[in-house]
């Protein structure tokens, strides 16, 4: 009596055993899934925040040059190539420094697409300021593969033309 009711216990516990163990893969399943859900989320708010920080650099980069009226005439001849270094040292710096400017938003925002954060629509809009004021329409200011200082930029340009050309 003594060994059958010892056997009845045995058995309880090895069904109680495994429910508890049914139970804890239902729960780690579910936490799995809820972390996953977690992930995705994050992965969209990184996205959303980089493309914002892309527009806001835009929007800083285009408030520079409708605000300052030097500037703006500085851009002008700087893109019709009629600023002489030699004469005119001080808008010849600062055209290429706004050049830079655009350049490093150019590269941030292939940095990004190169890392999934923003799709090829976002990478060739943000890449508008820099086809239009350093690339130029006739791609004059399109350096060769191997000048390019970021690594990836001459790619991630080429597909931003070649959407442009696309949507043509």
């Amino acid at each position: 009596m003594k060994n059958q009711n010892l056997k009845s216990w045995a058995l309880l516990a090895e069904i109680i055993g495994g429910i508890a163990v049914v139970l804890s893969l239902i729960f780690v399943a579910f936490e799995i899934r809820q972390s996953s859900q977690e992930t995705a989320m994050n992965t969209r708010a990184i996205s959303v925040a980089a493309y914002q920080d892309l527009i806001a650099q835009i929007i800083t980069i285009n408030n520079a040059a409708v605000t300052d009226a030097e500037l703006i005439d500085i851009i002008r001849r700087g893109l019709e190539g009629t600023i002489d270094p030699v004469t005119e040292p001080n808008d010849a710096e600062r055209f290429l420094r706004y050049r830079i400017n655009i350049a490093r938003h150019a590269d941030l925002a292939c940095f990004q697409y190169q890392q999934g954060i923003i799709n090829r629509e976002r990478l060739s809009a943000t890449l508008g300021i820099y086809l239009a004021q350093v690339v130029g329409a006739d791609r004059e200011g399109l350096p060769p593969q191997d000048s390019f200082l970021y690594p990836g930029l001459r790619e991630c340009v080429d597909i931003a033309i070649a959407m442009r050309e696309e949507s043509d």
